[in-house]
């Protein structure tokens, strides 16, 4: 690993754009837009996700561990969530959202994110920082929030799918053992 130089934000960025696009156009066959990186938080400390903007909220977190460290959350609303599972699965909003087929959405928020950070993570070995995908995990709630991980950096990415916000909050750090 000496003669590696760890990815600089530029590169993390585009890694983390690519696999959004490709993950949401063969996954879910939509089209996902990068917007921006964002501040991780507001003036007063709230990140801009728990402040309302996108609520009630559910959230898909995989993390990766090796020579590089850390963890990917997507946030989504409810709404964007059914929608892209209705994308995936074939079938209506009406029926995802049915109560019988209340884990239908859950289902589909962890494997698009199990999808997303495992193309991110494969990006990353390609510039020479092997790792591995942890399993995924989904929450749902309202005013949901992350906090740091301690010596990781944080950065925040806006994307828009369906004209709805889909955020991505990476925590990143290079393992110095290896």
């Amino acid at each position: 690993m000496q003669d590696t130089t760890f990815p600089d934000i530029e590169t993390l960025t585009k890694l983390l754009e690519n696999a959004m696009l490709r993950v949401m156009q063969t996954t879910a066959h939509m089209t996902a837009k990068f917007l921006r990186r964002l501040p991780t938080a507001e003036a007063d400390g709230t990140p801009f996700y728990a402040a309302g903007s996108i609520d009630p909220l559910i959230v898909g977190s995989v993390g990766f561990t090796g020579e590089a460290n850390g963890m990917v959350y997507l946030y989504m609303e409810m709404e964007l969530a059914s929608q892209i599972a209705a994308g995936i699965t074939g079938m209506t909003a009406a029926e995802i959202l049915h109560p019988d087929n209340n884990d239908i959405v859950k289902d589909v928020v962890g494997e698009i994110t199990n999808m997303t950070v495992g193309t991110f993570k494969n990006g990353i070995c390609d510039l020479g920082f092997q790792c591995k995908v942890t399993l995924p995990t989904v929450l749902r709630g309202s005013q949901l929030q992350v906090g740091t991980v301690t010596g990781a950096q944080r950065w925040t990415f806006a994307f828009e799918v369906l004209g709805r916000p889909l955020i991505a909050d990476l925590f990143i750090q290079e393992d110095k053992g290896n």
